[in-house]
């Protein structure tokens, strides 16, 4: 639109000449020198990994996620990931095996940091802020593709480099190979705190899965990066596809874990939903309990666990309720009719339920005491 039409004008007036602003990229040059410096391993990076890992670690043996967003924050992991991503695109392969090598000396000092502090504070209890990062899906490694393109691309452009502090709270690089560490110092046995329940046994599952978070995350932001330098032309295609090629087929075999994870995910909320509409006291609107509403109104849900792995599904429940009220035969009716739903209406291969009552009495007191009349 022309400015100096009369209409151009008018709308110059009406926006308070607002208009796209198209930052310029950085160069080539100081962009290579910039990731050259980040590839190299400094005592500063080994001062704030190391100082990250502990806030963490005790962040996460606390249950607390204030202090694990700050530990997020304080890492500096991002910089040389970005650094592989931007070698990989213009096929650098000195600066691609440095920045690669700087990953993996963090990825082990993290690891074998925390799995010193959990020995240390003789750790054998895990809590949800552990176990939420036990489990990731595709949803996570969507997570890590868009704080990628957000990282790499404010990277290239100097107005928007303080956007990296939020890159770097949304991604979480630190936090699941702290997890990972602590698995690694439990034993076999580890005993997992849900609310009032507790679920033995999930050691691996916790080293395991939070590992495979941080892979998904590792390769969501290589990946996505290397497109974004590609597409700014900082790199060629034709020089990288080898690199393209192969990461690629890193992120087509990550999918296929994460995949399954995603089903298994939406099947657990499922379930949960039904949990809470329960602890809501709508006892009538689930099939399970509208056959006998006022007996379950006087039955209240105190705590559910629900886990879902490869389509087994494993429930735990922990009822309240007067004595007498709540059955051996009215529960195990219960569980089968859970296990049946599981089966037919989502298509579980199995699920196990155990249930727990606690009874409960109400117990009257009176502060009024009847003295004997004298005559």
């Amino acid at each position: 639109m022309d400015s100096s039409s009369p209409f151009g004008s008018f709308l110059n007036n009406l926006s308070g000449e607002w208009q796209i602003n198209l930052e310029s990229r950085i160069p080539r040059k100081e962009l290579y020198q910039a990731r050259i410096a980040s590839s190299k391993p400094s005592l500063g990076f080994f001062v704030l990994l190391l100082c990250a890992a502990v806030i963490a670690t005790l962040g996460l043996i606390a249950n607390s996620t204030a202090v694990v967003i700050g530990a997020m924050i304080v890492a500096p992991l991002m910089d040389p990931i970005l650094s592989l991503a931007f070698a990989l695109s213009i096929s650098n392969n000195k600066l691609a095996k440095r920045s690669l090598l700087t990953v993996v000396i963090g990825v082990i000092t993290v690891v074998a940091t925390s799995a010193l502090l959990a020995s240390l504070l003789d750790v054998s209890e895990v809590n949800r802020e552990m176990t939420s990062r036990t489990a990731p899906n595709l949803i996570d490694l969507g997570v890590a593709v868009a704080a990628a393109v957000a990282g790499s691309f404010s990277m290239t452009r100097e107005r928007l480099s303080n956007s990296l502090a939020g890159v770097a709270i949304a991604v979480a690089l630190v936090p699941p190979l702290c997890v990972c560490g602590i698995g690694l110092s439990m034993g076999n046995e580890v005993v997992a705190v849900f609310g009032r329940g507790t679920v033995a046994g999930i050691t691996n599952q916790i080293s395991e899965g939070s590992f495979l978070l941080f892979l998904a995350n590792l390769i969501g932001i290589t990946v996505a990066s290397l497109f974004v330098f590609l597409v700014q032309r900082y790199g060629s295609v034709l020089q990288c596809w080898r690199n393209l090629a192969l990461w690629l087929g890193f992120l087509g075999l990550l999918c296929i874990p994460l995949s399954s994870a995603l089903h298994d995910f939406s099947i657990k909320q499922e379930i949960e939903s039904k949990f809470d509409t329960f602890k809501a006291g709508q006892v009538r609107q689930l099939k399970l309990t509208s056959d006998n509403p006022y007996l379950w109104q006087r039955v209240r849900l105190l705590f559910s666990n629900v886990g879902v792995i490869n389509n087994n599904a494993t429930v735990d429940l922990v009822f309240s309720a007067p004595k007498g009220v709540l059955t051996e035969d009215l529960a195990n009716n219960f569980s089968a009719a859970l296990v049946k739903k599981g089966k037919e209406e989502l298509g579980l291969d199995d699920i196990k339920v155990t249930i727990s009552v606690i009874p409960n009495q109400i117990n009257k007191f009176s502060d009024a005491m009847t003295l004997p009349t004298s005559r």
